[in-house]
């Protein structure tokens, strides 16, 4: 136990000087001192004033029905109980960025594995929660592989529970730190969670050329994925309410959803009732943008896109896309039905996100540049659209979906989105003041308790009863 705890120290001890490395080469680029973060004025974070785009609280129609209901139910989103940072540090987008990233400790997590097979051949794999484990796997631990569905036993049992389906940020999965969290935290609030792990992520099997996107595609895959859980009695067949969870990428790919079943995919079977996107880049060419200072580039860009190359000849697709190649004679069908083909060994070395939607991204998915690509995805400009409860969660200081970027006079005047702006939260992190690297409480009590609220789901408490896996 001594040797844990103190190979556990170090571990952190390591990460933590890594990030003071990282934090120090910030002072070169001279534009990270001075932008507009949020600025405590008076003596609380509640209180913050960002100037000149927003002051943190929530934005919306205040006289609509959405507003009504939950600003009377969902206490964390009052002045009394609205985020406030961590002391000093905490008031840094980057230092919440980066060490919620490297610290946070989360439950651990079971899942139950069952694979859904697409039109064109792909497989998205769909992870119900079954139980949660004290909180002692930290943000680097995977925790526990997904078993497969029919050793659970859980096919046999009818759910009556309010049921939300969770997607994860770019490349990630079921296993990321702040997607274990939030399911324990709806499971204990009585909820039945299902994580939707996008095409080749989360360990989904890569079995099409056709991987994923911030749009195209991926909102025919949520879907897909939603009507599976409608029809199956021990995911949603019978549950009152179906709500949708989602973060960065994933928070993209749920708005745009949302917006399609009112416009170009309505229908019952695959309509989400409700739903809460957390630190979503709304405008994603401004968002890219930011990417290219000196800091962010050199930090967040290059290690999400090697994070991203790495998945790629990890999970298989590398293998798959290569070998379609060479049996269709070097091309490729994308998702539009044009041709295109895929520098597998550039796309491997590219050193951005930018570099890996050109190789293949923009090309799968029909666009004629990674511009074109960007704004077609960009989800503030469908969010008019939207008919069904929606919180927005963002920090004026994420510094890969910056506060600037956000649409603050449509969240004004909106009747179904809401935007709850904090001043500080970084990039998914949202570190709690009393217990920074613990669960992130304030974030998931809002999202949960939304959804409650604005659905009017009564609070239900859990059996206790386990599924046969354990």
């Amino acid at each position: 136990t001594f040797l844990r705890i103190a190979r556990a120290a170090l571990l952190r001890a390591m990460h933590f000087a890594a990030y003071v490395v990282r934090l120090a080469l910030a002072v070169v680029d001279q534009k990270l001192l001075v932008t507009p973060f949020a600025r405590p004025m008076g003596s609380g974070n509640v209180v913050a004033k960002v100037e000149p785009m927003g002051t943190p609280g929530i934005y919306c129609d205040r006289n609509a029905p959405v507003a009504a209901r939950v600003l009377t139910r969902v206490p964390s989103l009052g002045a009394a109980h609205y985020y406030r940072a961590p002391p000093v540090w905490g008031r840094n987008g980057h230092a919440q960025t980066i060490l919620a990233s490297l610290m946070r400790t989360t439950p651990k997590v079971a899942y139950a594995r069952e694979l859904l097979s697409t039109p064109d051949g792909g497989s998205l794999a769909l992870d119900v929660y079954v139980r949660h484990f004290p909180d002692d796997c930290d943000s680097r631990n995977e925790g526990m592989r997904p078993v497969d569905m029919g050793e659970t036993g859980m096919r046999d049992v009818v759910n009556e529970r309010p049921f939300v389906l969770l997607t994860s940020g770019l490349g990630g999965g079921s296993q990321d730190a702040y997607v274990r969290s939030m399911a324990a935290r709806a499971a204990d609030a009585g909820w039945h969670v299902a994580v939707l792990n996008m095409r080749s992520c989360g360990g989904s099997p890569v079995t099409s050329p056709r991987l994923f996107s911030a749009h195209r595609g991926s909102t025919d895959d949520v879907r897909l994925a939603v009507a599976h859980c409608r029809r199956k009695p021990y995911l949603a067949a019978r549950a009152p309410v179906l709500a949708a969870m989602g973060w960065s990428n994933g928070a993209t790919i749920i708005n745009n959803a949302l917006a399609e079943q009112e416009t170009t995919h309505e229908g019952r079977m695959h309509r989400i009732d409700a739903a809460v996107t957390l630190a979503c880049p709304l405008n994603m060419p401004q968002a890219n943008k930011n990417l290219g200072r000196i800091f962010h580039s050199q930090v967040y860009d290059r290690q999400i896109a090697k994070g991203l190359a790495r998945n790629f000849e990890e999970s298989g697709a590398r293998r798959v896309i290569e070998k379609a190649q060479r049996e269709s004679g070097g091309f490729l069908t994308g998702w539009a039905n044009n041709l295109f083909t895929v520098d597998v060994e550039r796309l491997l070395k590219s050193q951005t996100i930018r570099e890996i939607d050109e190789q293949i991204t923009r090309k799968c998915f029909g666009f004629d540049s990674v511009e074109d690509y960007y704004m077609d995805a960009s989800s503030d400009q469908r969010l008019p659209s939207v008919r069904v409860p929606l919180l927005v969660v963002s920090a004026f200081d994420d510094p890969l979906a910056p506060g600037w970027t956000i649409p603050y006079p449509f969240f004004h005047r909106a009747e179904t989105v809401m935007l709850a702006l904090t001043g500080f939260g970084g990039h998914l992190g949202w570190c709690d003041e009393d217990q920074p690297f613990g669960r992130p409480r304030w974030v998931e009590e809002t999202a949960v308790d939304f959804l409650s609220a604005a659905l009017e789901v009564d609070a239900f408490t859990p059996s206790g009863k386990q599924w046969p896996l354990l």
